[in-house]
């Protein structure tokens, strides 16, 4: 870990939450601030809300601490430099675009860079689940790919854990639709390759969640953004 302050970095981040400064990112579980000193930027993901909600939050971004840690040493996504205070997570700064914003040149390589980062996460027992949202996944300077917000991860459990263990196996088929989805952002799916074929099938939460979504779509005209 670099070497951080975390009285200071704590001091800032509390000044920033004040006055509402730093801010890189505001969601529904709370706000991503900037920090920077004098030779690194990073992330801080801070959770926001009051009583329950708070809590709630704060026990999110602890599970996300915990998955960080599990994944280690893995060039797919930022790095982790602690949990501050036991509710700061402080995470590497990635220069880069979200793929909603910006396409890779080389698309190619890089959904093939991408798999390999899945492939790589499974084998350390992490499943993303969200990796379908295109603001989870980076763009970076180089045009390979980064993965980010494992908050919705699932850690696979050693020992028998039924329950644990099956919502793993359908997190991992997410992490493999969401890829395909990606990849073939604008075709239809009848032009999946063989071998892509292999890692897609559609789960009976995403069957239901579909025909949730044309209901909705018929009723109301409007079309979500993933």
């Amino acid at each position: 870990m670099h070497l951080l302050d975390e009285t200071a970095l704590k001091q800032w981040i509390e000044e920033s939450i004040a006055t509402g400064s730093n801010i890189l990112a505001a969601g529904y579980q709370g706000q991503t601030l900037l920090y920077e000193d004098d030779n690194n930027r990073y992330v801080v993901k801070v959770p926001h809300g009051k009583g329950l909600a708070r809590s709630f939050h704060r026990r999110m971004l602890r599970h996300e601490y915990e998955v960080y840690k599990k994944l280690g040493d893995f060039d797919g996504a930022p790095a982790c430099y602690g949990l501050i205070d036991n509710q700061y997570l402080v995470l590497e700064f990635i220069d880069g675009r979200t793929i909603r914003t910006k396409r890779p040149l080389d698309e190619d390589e890089f959904h093939a860079k991408l798999f390999a980062h899945i492939k790589t996460m499974h084998a350390k027992s992490v499943a993303h689940m969200d990796l379908k949202r295109k603001d989870n996944l980076l763009v970076k300077a180089d045009e390979s790919p980064c993965i980010l917000d494992f908050g919705a991860a699932v850690i696979k459990k050693p020992g028998f854990h039924p329950f644990n263990q099956y919502h793993y196996q359908i997190a991992k088929q997410f992490d493999y639709n969401a890829w395909i989805k990606q990849k073939y952002h604008d075709r239809s799916t009848d032009e999946i390759t063989m071998f892509d074929r292999r890692y897609y099938k559609v789960t009976w939460i995403e069957a239901v969640a579909s025909i949730v979504k044309q209901i909705y779509t018929g009723l109301t005209g409007k079309r979500h953004n993933e």
